[in-house]
């Protein structure tokens, strides 16, 4: 059995042709650009029918999903995206079943079988990207809320009076640590004109200021953690996305602020790691959830 996975996120779009098991056949990548989703949709459409054939198809995307239509309300990074038919469009193009789901949900059901092997029934992932995303999983299944919005764990506020974030509140923790938010601290630093995968090899090379950066993202990333340890006490969590790549910049400072924000005993009884196919897993995780 052949699954097609799709992860479209704020700067690119990545394929995956997977197994049932969930390895992973054939990677393509392409960029979003700031064009409009008719167009994108014809983009990602032209590389599925160069795939050949398979059974189903998964789309994760940034934002407000309606799961059961498989509709796109709106995404935070993709601010032309409002009401896009994705379920709809896909299945009268190829006639094949599609799902449709928030990317973090994904991802967080991939690393639920891919790092966990379905061992840990409370499962939380975080993606560190573009932006910050979460996926929840209570009892093994996947808990979406009462209108399929749970697990915005990027936008839960940790500052009142912080940063505006792309979302329109301020102070979230995607405003710290998401991408433009480690482009700020840097910037602060006066590290300017930077990415943060360039702060990354800085950081790694002794740059004082990009390990300053790499350390303020470490205790950002620890409060927020904290809370969904304190809140949900699960078995296991995970990180995601481009930004955990860069773990080794993180692990220590993180685990040394973490102590002092989640309680003693769910801290001790949960497993922490960063997965092993971070970049992959959102798109693998939809093709998965596509054959349920």
């Amino acid at each position: 059995m052949k699954l097609v996975g799709i992860d479209i996120g704020g700067t690119k779009i990545l394929i995956v042709l997977i197994d049932s098991s969930g390895i992973l056949k054939k990677r393509i990548e392409i960029p979003t650009t700031d064009a409009t989703p008719l167009i994108v949709c014809g983009r990602i459409l032209e590389q599925l029918k160069l795939l050949g054939s398979f059974e189903s198809i998964g789309i994760g995307i940034a934002g407000d999903i309606d799961n059961k239509n498989g509709i796109l309300r709106y995404s935070p990074n993709l601010y032309k995206w409002k009401n896009v038919k994705l379920k709809q469009y896909f299945e009268k193009k190829l006639t094949v079943p599609t799902v449709v789901d928030n990317d973090a949900n994904c991802a967080a059901y991939g690393s639920y079988i891919v790092d966990g092997k379905k061992k840990y029934k409370n499962f939380i992932t975080v993606t560190l990207g573009t932006g910050i995303g979460g996926g929840i999983i209570i009892n093994g299944k996947l808990f979406r809320g009462s209108t399929g919005s749970a697990g915005e764990i990027g936008h839960m506020t940790i500052n009142p009076d912080g940063p505006k974030c792309s979302c329109g509140n301020r102070g979230c923790l995607e405003a710290y640590i998401g991408a433009k938010g480690i482009i700020k601290t840097a910037a602060k630093m006066g590290l300017k004109n930077i990415t943060p995968a360039i702060i990354a090899d800085k950081a790694r090379k002794g740059n004082r200021q990009a390990i300053m950066v790499y350390k303020k993202f470490s205790e950002y990333l620890a409060v927020g953690i904290g809370n969904l340890i304190n809140i949900f006490n699960p078995d296991m969590l995970t990180f995601s996305g481009g930004v955990s790549n860069n773990w080794d910049l993180i692990e220590k400072r993180f685990f040394d602020e973490l102590k002092k924000r989640a309680f003693k005993t769910p801290l001790e009884h949960i497993k922490i790691i960063k997965s092993k196919n971070p970049e992959n897993l959102g798109a693998i995780g939809a093709a998965l959830l596509s054959k349920r």
